[in-house]
């Protein structure tokens, strides 16, 4: 039996037609900000609002970012209508970072991350059960699997910037072995927290929000704070203030 493929055929008439409307990034744009996903919904992926935000605050700013995901099952799958785990069903973080992307997703495996000048994690659970062990089980102990700490590190290791929303920030604590806490709420959504050591930028995203609105403001606040460490000159780019 054949399997159909499914794509945008509106979109494909548009980009026929040349309407402005076309794609979701420009063809041509550095692709110089890796975007790591895990996957597609709150429980068991990367939030899809948060994500949503980020693709289109990065669009907005002109860029066309690397969209990344390891290739490896879920750790759980998730109903997210009840919260309950579904038994018995088993995705793959690569292949359900696809259904939420709306472009190419490489492999993590495949992507020097040499390649990017920063990286920015969208929040979920999905970061925190899909990349490291022990997350989902109590009092197990938290390990980040191999092929994720090394993408991380290399951020870390070479000062890249690094932007983290909500509980994307769990992967690279346990990567820095430093411990995670529940963020205060800023006054302003906008304001951005910036580690006093290392070019790591936070947004609370729905860890501390609940309006769209204000996470959205959070999300492009830390888009903006990321490309100014991009454009400035080189000796420049670490810490700011």
């Amino acid at each position: 039996m054949r399997t159909k493929r499914y794509r945008d055929e509106g979109a494909s008439s548009r980009r026929e037609r040349g309407g402005a409307a076309t794609v979701a990034y420009n063809r041509g744009d550095p692709m110089r900000i890796g975007v790591l996903l895990a996957g597609c919904g709150l429980y068991d992926g990367s939030d899809i609002h948060e994500t949503v935000f980020l693709l289109e605050a990065l669009e907005a700013a002109g860029e066309r970012p690397t969209l990344v995901a390891p290739d490896r099952p879920l750790a759980r799958t998730v109903d997210h209508l009840t919260g309950d785990a579904v038994d018995g069903e088993s995705r793959r973080v690569w292949v359900e970072s696809a259904r939420l992307a709306r472009a190419p997703v490489r492999p993590l495996a495949e992507v020097d991350p040499a390649e990017l000048l920063a990286l920015i994690i969208p929040g979920g659970y999905g970061p925190a059960v899909n990349f490291a062990t022990g997350f989902a089980t109590p009092g197990a102990e938290r390990r980040l699997h191999p092929e994720v700490r090394a993408f991380l590190m290399h951020f870390v290791d070479t000062g890249k910037p690094m932007g983290l929303i909500g509980l994307g920030e769990l992967p690279v604590a346990l990567a820095l072995g430093e411990p995670a806490s529940a963020p205060a709420t800023p006054a302003d959504p906008a304001a951005i927290a910036v580690d006093p050591r290392r070019p790591i930028l936070r947004t609370p995203g729905f860890t501390a929000f609940t309006r769209l609105g204000d996470v959205r403001r959070g999300v492009e606040s830390l888009v903006r704070e990321i490309l100014e460490r991009l454009d400035a000159p080189a000796a420049t780019r670490g810490v700011q203030g």
